[in-house]
């Protein structure tokens, strides 16, 4: 095994890379759906994310935020991302109570509140 590929094995968290999740609300973003839904794809792709999964929430959810929440603890992902605040109501905080939250415009990354607690498996 060359040093390259050993760096980069150990350097992936178990598992693989970390996952993450688009989220687009097409009341928001109405006609720049599609930009943003590719924009959302190619930042977390850049950031070196298993992107799994762009959320659309239906037109008439009364939570769109709560709806991709859902979905994305169904995935079991690390990190949601989104074009802009404006998709999680300006509230980041909300998203961060168990996921990472990256932005799009402007680029920043939203870290959760409290770290998952890494299982360790195998006999002591």
């Amino acid at each position: 095994m060359t040093n390259k590929i050993a760096r980069e094995q150990d350097s992936e968290p178990p598992g693989g890379r970390p996952k993450a999740v688009g989220f687009v609300r097409g009341d928001l973003s109405g006609l720049d759906a599609p930009r943003h839904a590719d924009a959302v794809a190619r930042h977390a792709r850049a950031l070196g994310y298993d992107y799994l999964y762009t959320v659309r929430p239906p037109q008439d959810t009364t939570d769109p935020v709560g709806y991709s929440l859902g979905i994305a603890s169904g995935l079991d992902v690390e990190t949601i991302v989104v074009y802009d605040l404006a998709h999680v109501d300006n509230q980041p905080a909300r998203v961060c109570e168990d996921f990472d939250l990256e932005t799009v415009c402007p680029a920043e990354t939203w870290v959760r509140a409290v770290q998952p607690a890494r299982v360790e498996s195998g006999v002591a």
